[in-house]
């Protein structure tokens, strides 16, 4: 995701938030996709991180482009996070 080449420490940690928020459903996907079990505990939409990125005053245009590519990339991952857990619980009411 692209950072302005100037920007705010508080926006490259809202950035590097994101990526850990990112990354830890990419590893339930993948253990969803092995077959295995989902932590639910890891599998949960951060709104502490949303509320963080719409409070969050951009200071530069460039900051404002980042901050709302940060906000539509976040949704998305809460979409996959939304639809992991329906289909988890699809699996497991299954069985």
């Amino acid at each position: 995701m692209p950072m302005p080449a100037i920007a705010s420490d508080r926006l490259v940690e809202l950035h590097n938030d994101l990526t850990y928020y990112d990354t830890m459903i990419a590893k339930q996907m993948r253990e969803y996709l092995r077959g295995n079990p989902v932590n639910r505990h890891k599998l949960a939409i951060d709104a502490e991180l949303e509320e963080a990125l719409r409070v969050f005053k951009p200071e530069t245009p460039a900051e404002v482009e980042c901050r709302r590519e940060l906000l539509r990339y976040k949704r998305r991952v809460d979409d996959v996070v939304r639809e992991l857990l329906r289909i988890n619980d699809e699996r497991v009411t299954a069985k």
